[in-house]
């Protein structure tokens, strides 16, 4: 093996080193479910893991419940939110870094019935927090919200 080709794969390890071991940095914890009734589960990737009171929540995390399910959990920052039964919601992006000015919460309501309860994220920061429906779009302010989309 010449000297080109030994330099050749030490850039390969160098280039794909840094993107292992991002890899393998946790995502920070958006919540956690603090109440679970009837059956409902999270996908998370490709997992579908069966919800449980205290199960942590990540970005990306997607909530179901089943027919006469019900669920609530609570953000970092305080936010409260009840989902109903066939309802499903995910938590598309959630970062809380006060001391930074990182803020930023989006949650998209596929189907189902959901109750927001603002917390500090809405306070600090009103325009970064949003709920996403299939018809709309709601920007919240530090409030309570109730949403239930029929016919889905």
């Amino acid at each position: 093996m010449g000297i080109k080709a030994v330099r050749g794969i030490a850039a390969g390890i160098a280039l794909a080193l840094p993107l292992a071991v991002l890899a393998q940095v946790p995502q920070p914890i958006a919540g956690s479910v603090k109440k679970v009734t009837g059956e409902a589960v999270l996908h998370r990737g490709s997992d579908r893991i069966p919800i449980k009171e205290g199960l942590h929540l990540l970005p990306h995390d997607v909530l179901e419940t089943a027919a006469g399910a019900s669920l609530g959990f609570i953000l970092q920052d305080g936010t409260r939110v009840a989902m109903g039964a066939n309802t499903t919601l995910e938590i598309d992006r959630f970062l809380y870094e006060p001391s930074e000015g990182k803020l930023t919460l989006l949650l998209r309501l596929v189907r189902g019935a959901m109750v927001y309860v603002s917390g500090k994220m809405a306070q600090l920061s009103p325009d970064s927090v949003r709920v996403e429906t299939p018809v709309g779009v709601v920007g919240l302010r530090g409030t309570e919200l109730g949403i239930s989309l029929e016919g889905t």
